[in-house]
């Protein structure tokens, strides 16, 4: 057992954080109760189906619905955690979770074969958690940053990882090794587009984030293209509306609900997670080899 892993291990085994968890489950219900209704213009790309409390004091660097659980990571040194609710929620819901050492920035999740997968910014290692009970079943090492990650699973083919660390690339993480694979370059009209934040993947699209902007990429896996931008500032607007945000409370978080084929986006310190429904575009065809 590496230094790290063990560091990890002891803090992740403490019960240290249970009343921390408490007030954040007080805090959750009271918005339940007392969050208004928020009307936005949907944009022509994106309709705007459901909104939802999210409690505004998590950093969200990533988020992810499984078994019926919204897991979320909340960033900051110090600050980290990764917790889960029931979604959607009710004022009666718990919240479970676990901090992460102070020295530990949380970053994008993934769920794969029934594991969570969590970046740590600048840490070089990746956690391997239980959703169920938050142990750690593992820890693996990256290149660079991790900022974003998503599983992609295409039929027929090796599954693999997406990661990104802020710039314009894309990691391909083999699923089995967590080893790298190869790169590639998200370009939209022949221009390289950096600060790629939180990822999700639904085969072989890669739905990202972009870094202090409201934009949300839909990009081609493949070829790094971004076939599709959608621009939310109208769900940052109504956000800010509730709950005046600070700078850095910029849009990040999404996730895939595949029972009824929508997306959810939140973001650092919002108020609000929001259910949007788009169309993807076509993927392109790609030459036989």
């Amino acid at each position: 057992m590496t230094a790290m892993t063990e560091t990890v291990l002891n803090a992740l085994s403490t019960n240290s954080f249970r009343a921390t968890m408490r007030v954040v489950r007080r805090l959750f219900a009271f918005a339940i109760l007392a969050i208004p209704d928020i009307a936005c213009a949907d944009d022509a790309s994106y309709q705007l189906l459901n909104t939802y409390p999210h409690e505004p004091a998590l950093f969200t660097q990533g988020l992810e619905l499984y078994q019926g659980k919204l897991y979320e990571s909340s960033g900051l040194y110090g600050h980290s955690k990764i917790i889960a609710r029931k979604f959607p929620p009710s004022a009666t819901d718990s919240i479970t979770g676990t901090a992460l050492p102070a020295n530990i920035f949380a970053e994008g999740i993934s769920q794969y074969r029934g594991k969570l997968y969590m970046l740590t910014w600048r840490a070089g290692r990746g956690l391997i958690i239980d959703p169920q009970h938050f142990k750690l079943l593992g820890v693996f090492p990256y290149q660079g940053q991790g900022w974003g990650l998503c599983a992609s699973i295409v039929e027929g083919r090796a599954d693999h990882f997406v990661m990104s660390n802020g710039s314009d690339q894309l990691q391909r993480l083999a699923a089995d090794t967590m080893k790298l694979l190869s790169t590639v370059s998200v370009k939209e009209d022949g221009k390289a587009i950096d600060n790629l934040n939180e990822l999700e993947c639904l085969g072989d699209y890669v739905v990202a984030n972009q870094w202090h902007t409201n934009n949300l990429l839909i990009i081609d896996g493949r070829s790094g293209e971004v076939l599709k931008k959608l621009d939310l500032s109208a769900l940052a607007s109504a956000a800010n509306k509730t709950t005046p945000l600070v700078p850095e409370a910029v849009l990040n978080g999404v996730a895939y609900d595949a029972s009824n084929d929508s997306w959810l986006v939140t973001g650092k310190l919002w108020p609000t997670i929001f259910r949007i429904k788009f169309t993807l575009p076509a993927l392109p065809l790609q030459p036989s080899t």
